[in-house]
């Protein structure tokens, strides 16, 4: 019986020792290969989370500003629509000068003549230059400058001459105006 307690004891402490050495190899293999990989992947979705905590935060500041955004867009719209000079996209140099026609028969003009001189081209628009001539009162040749002033088209007044004629009537005048019109050739 003694050797068969002994033979017994060896291979009780024989299976101590393939358990422990098993317990080991399998605590080992579940760090190695389920508790690490899972801690990366949680701290991972931690930092995420803490990203998007920090983005949400962000956004909700920028939220905050929008109806402050939202008066200045509409206040530029509504400055946009009082500015209400228009940039064609091509020269429309017949409906420019019927326009400005039509303005000098409203305001009773005389000897009427439209020079039109060479187009200038620039990256963003292209400008028109046109000297008109024309002879009348005082009063109608204001009233004619206002009105192109308030026409539609986007223009510029380059030049503009005024001599008293030689008609002997008071307040008559001869009138040499230099312009320029814009386009957009777009």
């Amino acid at each position: 019986m003694r050797q068969t307690l002994r033979t017994q004891a060896e291979w009780c402490a024989r299976a101590q020792l393939i358990l422990g050495v098993g317990l080991i190899v399998l605590l080992s293999s579940f760090v190695a290969f389920v508790y690490r990989p899972n801690s990366a992947k949680l701290a991972g979705m931690q930092q995420q989370i803490a990203d998007k905590r920090r983005d949400l935060s962000s956004n909700r500041t920028r939220v905050q500003i929008l109806p402050d955004v939202m008066l200045a867009v509409n206040e530029m719209r509504n400055r946009l629509e009082r500015f209400d000079k228009k940039l064609p996209k091509a020269p429309e140099l017949g409906p420019f000068i019927n326009d400005i026609t039509e303005v000098s028969h409203q305001t009773a003009l005389r000897k009427w003549t439209v020079e039109p001189g060479v187009p200038a081209r620039t990256d963003a628009y292209a400008e028109w230059p046109i000297t008109l001539k024309f002879d009348g009162d005082f009063n109608g040749v204001f009233s004619f400058l206002r009105q192109a002033e308030q026409m539609q088209r986007l223009t510029r007044v380059k030049g503009l001459k005024l001599k008293s004629a030689d008609s002997g009537k008071s307040g008559q005048v001869q009138v040499e105006l230099s312009m320029n019109i814009y386009f957009s050739e777009g």
